[in-house]
C-alpha cells in the first residue's frame, strides 16, 4: 500500500483546526501552571509547615497518579459534586494542575541555586524581601532552569493528546475521526506525528533563543 498524499491534503484543514486547539490548551495550561508553580515553589521555601506540607502532598499526588487518571478525576469528579465543566476547561485545568506540580519543583531548585549572599546584599541595600525575590532571585532562577522548563513544556504538549478521552476536539481526537472516515491510519497518524514534532521543535528553538537573550543573568 502506497502512502497517499491526497488523503493528507484533504484532511489537513481539519488537522490544523485540531492543532490550534492543542496549542490553545497547552498555552493556557502552561501560563496557569507557571503561576501556580511559582506560588507553590515559594510556599515550599517559606519555612511555614502549614504552607509547605499541603504543597508537598499535592506534588506527590500528581507525580504518583497517571495523567490520564488525573484528567478523568477532574472531568468526572467535579461533575459528581455538581460542578460540570466543559471538556475544554476540564482539560486545561487538569493540564495546569499537572504541570504546576512539576514546575514547582523545577523553580524551587532554581531559587535555591541562587547564592544566599546575593539576597543578603540586596536586603542590606534596603530592598524588601519581595523586591529581592522579584528583581534579584527569580530572574536568575529562571535562567538556570530554562532547559528543565522546556522539557516540561514539551512533555505537557505531548500529554495533551490524552485529553481526547473526554472528547476534546484537539489534534489527536481529530486524527481519530479522520481515520474512521478515511480508513487510512498510516497517512493520518504519520502526519499527526510530524505536526507534534514541529510544535516541539518550535518550543526547543524558542527555548534556545530565550537562553541566549538571558545569558547576561548567568
Amino acid at each position: 500500500m502506497k502512502f497517499d498524499f491526497s488523503i493528507v491534503l484533504d484532511q489537513m484543514p481539519y488537522l490544523l483546526r485540531g492543532l490550534i486547539v492543542t496549542l490553545e490548551m497547552s498555552a493556557l495550561a502552561i501560563a496557569a501552571g507557571a503561576v501556580l508553580g511559582i506560588l507553590s515553589a515559594l510556599f515550599l521555601l517559606s519555612g511555614f509547615k502549614w504552607l509547605e506540607w499541603p504543597v508537598k502532598l499535592f506534588i506527590n499526588l500528581v507525580r504518583g497518579v497517571p495523567f490520564l487518571i488525573q484528567i478523568l478525576i477532574v472531568y468526572y469528579g467535579l461533575a459528581s459534586f455538581g460542578l460540570k465543566l466543559p471538556a475544554f476547561i476540564s482539560a486545561v485545568l487538569a493540564m495546569a494542575l499537572n504541570t504546576a506540580a512539576f514546575q514547582a519543583e523545577i523553580i524551587r531548585a532554581g531559587i535555591e541555586s541562587v547564592a544566599k549572599g546575593q539576597r543578603e546584599s540586596a536586603i542590606a541595600l534596603g530592598m524588601s524581601r519581595t523586591q529581592t525575590m522579584l528583581r534579584i532571585v527569580l530572574p536568575q532562577a529562571f535562567t538556570k532552569v530554562i532547559p528543565s522548563l522546556t522539557n516540561e513544556f514539551i512533555i505537557l504538549l505531548k500529554n495533551s493528546s490524552l485529553v481526547s478521552v473526554i472528547s476534546v476536539i484537539e489534534l489527536t481526537r481529530v486524527s481519530q475521526q479522520a481515520v474512521s472516515s478515511t480508513y487510512r491510519p498510516t497517512e493520518i497518524y504519520v502526519t499527526v506525528a510530524v505536526l507534534y514534532f514541529l510544535m516541539n521543535l518550535l518550543i526547543s528553538r524558542a527555548s534556545r533563543y530565550w537562553e541566549r537573550r538571558t545569558a547576561a543573568y548567568r
